[in-house]
């Protein structure tokens, strides 16, 4: 088995992967463990696959590999973080954003957390803590603040941030989740960590570094009422027990 599997969904990076790419792959092969890179191409219509191609000829090696997922039409990043968590091959799964707005250094952050004992190690860029570093456009913090009390209010309290793309997971535990969760849009998020709340999963909140980086494929006026949507179908399904009965027949881990 691998020691880590990463996972980037991506949908017409052309521009933000290549450096995502080297950077994670380059950290990585430095550190010494074995290790996969899953692209996941959610139906891009530029040249992302052939940017992930290009960048696995030239890089594939023993215990260090670059692998692509990709189908059309785009299904969204929910389907697309999903299709690659369960085709992982590591003993840990993180989940990365194509931007690479999340530095790959801070993963020894969220690695510290689960050998700490969490199955799951979250990055956030609004838990408070001074020896971090996030910039961040002001429009983009308030609308992710306020996204954030709708899900503290209705999901989960207690969290500063579920939309960091930077999530480190128990291999066992990807699985279970991810088999379970149905969101593909945005909100997958705050899906998945419902369920493993439900199911007494250690969550760990690790605040990190983060640098907002130009080209969000997220749009405001477009994706904010399918994210409130989407929280408000998890909210419903959990007030009708569809997790619950999930979280009892799946209780052994």
């Amino acid at each position: 088995m691998l020691d880590l599997s990463v996972i980037i969904p991506a949908y017409n990076e052309e521009r933000r992967l290549p450096s995502t790419l080297a950077s994670v792959f380059n950290f990585l092969h430095e550190s010494g463990r074995s290790f996969e890179i899953i692209v996941v191409d959610d139906g891009s219509m530029d040249h992302t696959i052939e940017i992930v191609e290009e960048f696995a000829t030239h890089n594939k090696q023993d215990g260090k590999d670059v692998r692509l997922i990709a189908y059309s039409p785009n299904q969204g990043k929910g389907y697309a973080v999903r299709s690659g968590m369960l085709a992982a091959r590591g003993e840990y799964l993180l989940i990365d954003d194509a931007d690479g707005a999340s530095p790959i250094e801070e993963v020894s952050r969220l690695e510290d957390a689960i050998a700490n004992g969490a199955d799951i190690a979250i990055g956030s860029r609004a838990k408070p803590d001074t020896s971090r570093m996030v910039k961040a456009k002001f429009s983009r913090k308030f609308i992710g603040n306020t996204f954030n009390v709708i899900v503290q209010t209705l999901l989960l309290p207690g969290f500063f941030d579920t939309q960091c793309g930077f999530k480190l997971f128990k291999r066992d535990t990807a699985i279970d989740l991810f088999s379970s969760n149905r969101i593909d849009g945005f909100a997958f998020d705050v899906e998945v960590l419902y369920i493993a709340k439900l199911r007494g999963y250690k969550i760990a909140e690790v605040p990190i570094n983060w640098t907002n980086v130009t080209g969000s494929k997220v749009h405001v006026l477009i994706d904010s009422p399918i994210m409130l949507w989407e929280v408000l179908t998890v909210a419903v399904a959990a007030a009708f027990g569809r997790y619950k009965r999930q979280a009892s027949s799946s209780s052994s881990r």
